[in-house]
């Protein structure tokens, strides 16, 4: 039993690592900012324990912040417009009647703010591994392979 939990403590491990670097932005627009209390003290807690062992500088450190928060007022009407599309769709499904046809619809636009947030996503990451060095972009990939592989299992 103790070596079930082991993996699980893993697995979340890994998975704070991925929402931190993947998601920071998101999580920021949410939460407001780094120091309002409640998921943004725990995401900056992460962001802190992904930032030692990737051995950041303090300049590394600043610029990451930088980013993270730029990113946050990008994400946050996007994030808005995601929940609202989502209420929507929750209307939808438990009507009293099923419009097939809203309902596609209502899914379509959900996918495409998931598209818009992806490729936030990708251009956030890509401006996070550009002040990496070398050395840390490789600890970096091997944490999104290890928590790749343990979310496979």
């Amino acid at each position: 039993m103790g070596n079930s939990h082991n993996g699980i403590k893993r697995i979340a491990a890994m998975l704070c690592i991925t929402a931190v670097t993947a998601f920071a932005g998101i999580a920021q627009a949410h939460d407001g900012g780094w120091d309002d209390g409640g998921c943004g003290k725990q995401q900056h807690r992460h962001m802190g324990k992904l930032f030692g062992k990737l051995g950041l500088t303090d300049a590394q450190k600043a610029q990451a912040k930088a980013i993270f928060q730029g990113n946050r007022d990008v994400v946050k009407p996007i994030v808005a417009n995601l929940r609202t599309e989502r209420k929507n769709l929750e209307a939808l499904l438990h009507a009293d009647s099923i419009d097939e046809a809203a309902i596609r619809a209502e899914t379509a636009k959900i996918a495409g703010i998931q598209a818009d947030l992806n490729i936030n996503k990708a251009k956030v990451g890509a401006q996070f591994r550009a002040i990496l060095t070398p050395d840390q972009l490789a600890k970096l990939k091997t944490l999104h392979q290890k928590h790749s592989e343990a979310t496979d299992k």
